[in-house]
This record gives C-alpha cells, structure tokens and sequence, in this order.
C-alpha cells in the first residue's frame, strides 16, 4: 500500500516538474513563434554526404524566429548528392553552402594560386637547386646569365610547388621536406613569368638562391670578367 502510494506521489511530482519547466520555457520565449531549424546533433565530418548526414548527424528543431539566421536551411532534401565543405560542431544550424557539390569541395592546385598570379615550372639541377634543400614555401632569388654576365633576375620568388608536392596552407601543420624532384613551381605575375621562360632558354640557364624568410630584397650589380676580382675580401 505505502508503495503504491510512494509511485502515485512520485508521478504526481514529475508531472508537476514537468508542467513547471514548460512553464518556464514559455514565459522565457514570451509567447516567441518557434520555428524549424535543422541542427548539428553529431559532430558532421568534412565530405560527409548530404544523405548521411540528416537523420544520425543532424536533426530538426526549433528555435525562437528572431534567432532564425536568413539563409537557414529549410528542405533537408536539397544537401542530398551534397557533401559537407567543413566540419561542423554540434549545435550548428545549418545554412546554406554548408553542403556542397562534391566538385566544389575538392581543392585544385589552381585554387592555391594567388590572385593576378601564374604557376611556372623550372627544371633544375642539385647544383643549380641549393642541392636539393629548397621545400615548397620558401623563397628563392633567380641569377640568369646576360651574354658575359651573371644578373640577379628576380627576388624573393615564391615556391609553391616541388615536384608535385604543394606548398602548406594556412593552418596546415604537416611537415614539409624536399621529395627529391628538381621540378620547381613559381607562383608570379605573368610577364615575370614570360622572362622566367626566356631566362631557362638561355644558354647558362638559370640559378636559385635560397633567401631568408625575412628577406629584403636589394640592388645587385651585375657580375662579369671585368669586376668578378673587385669589392670586400669577404662576401660581405
């Protein structure tokens, strides 16, 4: 008898809670419309599908109009054939373009490239190349010969490719080295780009020099027979 009543009480009481918290919630929302919103319930992994994703990943819900962002997602359909173009945290309402084509979540090479800027490739040789020590991002200056002269071409030339190995993002922290290739890729405007090519064309060939990456670059006179014994007894 003391048991059953114990139950009776303790149901009593959850559905007072119950209604109590419902209560709350109400006058907190003050009488707000709510509306759907589609939320993050699991972490969403970058190029998760889109079909994958509604249902275990993310689920619908509701939230007051006023938090409701403009380009919130309103049709879980329209991400099916769609991959995730970052990862998402839980919570997240989706939007719009969080969810891509599969085409445009792919990142081309083309895409590393700076605004105004060409890739030119240049073959060198382990002499030529500071022996092989050059990785993607660093910065060399180009010597090309001129008839009976060595002359500075360009500084601080931005290598974003060696061999097939790119240069790291922003953000990336993957270690960089060498992967033995004297295939090396410039990113330049392309006129310099147009003097590159010439450049290799010539008979010496060209250079490269790596710089600091604090590097300034400076006037270099040019260098031929007639001066090459002058100036510091140290290359200084």
């Amino acid at each position: 008898m003391f048991v059953v009543v114990a139950i009776v009480l303790a149901a009593l009481a959850a559905g007072t809670t119950f209604l109590y918290v419902r209560g709350i919630e109400a006058r907190a929302f003050n009488d707000t419309q709510l509306v759907e919103v589609f939320v993050v319930a699991k972490g969403v992994p970058k190029g998760l599908p889109g079909e994958q994703a509604i249902g275990e990943f993310v689920k619908p819900s509701r939230i007051p109009r006023k938090f409701r962002p403009a380009t919130a997602l309103t049709d879980p359909a329209s991400i099916n054939g769609k991959v995730a173009v970052t990862d998402l945290s839980v919570n997240t309402v989706l939007v719009e373009g969080q969810f891509v084509d599969p085409r445009q979540a792919q990142v081309t090479f083309s895409q590393k490239i700076p605004a105004g800027q060409v890739a030119i490739t240049v073959s060198v040789d382990q002499v030529r190349g500071v022996a092989g020590l050059l990785v993607p991002g660093d910065k060399v200056n180009i010597l090309v010969a001129d008839g009976g002269s060595q002359r500075v071409l360009f500084q601080n030339v931005n290598i974003i490719a060696i061999g097939t190995t790119a240069a790291p993002q922003a953000g990336e922290t993957a270690p960089v080295a060498n992967p033995g290739s004297g295939l090396i890729t410039f990113a330049v405007p392309p006129e310099a780009a147009s003097r590159i090519a010439f450049a290799t064309q010539q008979g010496g060939g060209i250079y490269l020099t790596l710089v600091p990456i604090d590097n300034q670059p400076s006037p270099v006179p040019p260098v031929n027979a007639g001066n090459l014994f002058t100036g510091n007894l140290t290359p200084s």
